[in-house]
């Protein structure tokens, strides 16, 4: 039984037709313009709202049913997203890695699936080793992975060659007692300032509070449009309508909150669209008129 079919079995009210942001993430690729994107899932997870959201009450969640379980969980999910230009590809965050997800945060009520990120990429021929590029958000566990020293047998992580890309401050604000977050840290990652490109198209833009260097990175499609993969600037749908509800996690909770905001009207301008990688399955989207997150639609959003 696959990964798909296993939650599907675990949460038969979820009806595959509907587009609620109740079910767990799966793997999609889109085209837009010169840019081939595909979500890698690698964890299902869901949460427990209050909890995550510790500005929120029971009652703030009624109007937000379609993006809660109907055991009362808040649905969301973890991956990685592979960008794809011109016969060129790197690789967004890392996924999750090697967690059971048996030792689970008070946050969370337990996870769906773990462990995806490679078979993924085998299946869509992707060969690890050959990936020379992999830039972070920020450097929290569920988001380096399978680029840890402890990812796989293989001290150099599943992505043996990569060099990494973090935002300036990030590096700086990790606990040393921590222990290196990415494998071979200190000499294959690198800083890079906000505004910086780092492949034809892309560029880090600063958006920290999350953590002290957390980064976007936006993506120009070639054609008019632009793509931001926004890390954990927010976690749910629900943040693009209380962009003042904090993350337990968040390092900083005002800037956290301005960097919301600057995020939500970004993406609220013609042709930009956002990637939120724990957005359940609705990782890709844009903020419409009235304010809330409209997953894409291929019969609006496909050219």
């Amino acid at each position: 039984m696959t990964a798909s079919e296993q939650t599907a079995t675990a949460h038969p009210q979820h009806d595959p037709a509907d587009d609620s942001g109740g079910r767990m993430p799966q793997l999609w690729t889109r085209t837009l313009g010169e840019l081939t994107i595909t979500y890698v899932p690698d964890a299902g997870v869901h949460m427990i709202p209050t909890r995550v959201y510790p500005a929120s009450a029971d009652e703030d969640w009624a109007g937000h049913v379609p993006h809660i379980t109907d055991a009362g969980h808040l649905a969301m999910g973890c991956g990685a997203l592979l960008v794809e230009r011109d016969g060129k590809r790197l690789l967004l965050d890392a996924g999750h890695g090697r967690i059971s997800g048996e030792d689970i945060e008070h946050f969370q009520h337990g996870f769906d699936h773990v462990q995806d990120l490679p078979g993924h990429l085998r299946d869509l021929g992707v060969d690890p080793a050959t990936l020379d590029t992999v830039a972070f958000t920020h450097l929290h566990d569920d988001h380096t992975g399978w680029a840890r020293p402890d990812a796989v047998d293989d001290p150099r992580s599943l992505f043996p060659h990569a060099r990494w890309l973090v935002g300036e401050g990030e590096l700086e604000g990790l606990d040393p007692a921590a222990g290196a977050r990415l494998a071979g840290q200190s000499e294959r990652a690198t800083a890079v300032a906000d505004g910086t490109e780092i492949a034809e198209g892309i560029r880090g833009w600063a958006l920290p509070g999350h953590t002290t260097g957390h980064t976007a990175w936006v993506l120009d499609t070639g054609d008019g449009r632009r793509v931001v993969a926004f890390g954990d600037a927010m976690h749910s749908p629900v943040q693009v309508q209380h962009p003042d509800w904090e993350v337990v996690l968040d390092h900083d909770r005002a800037q956290a909150e301005r960097s919301r905001r600057e995020l939500v009207e970004f993406m609220a301008k013609d042709e930009v669209y956002g990637i939120g990688v724990h957005f359940a399955d609705q990782q890709l989207g844009t903020v419409d008129d009235t304010g809330r997150w409209r997953p894409w639609d291929d019969n609006k959003d496909k050219r």
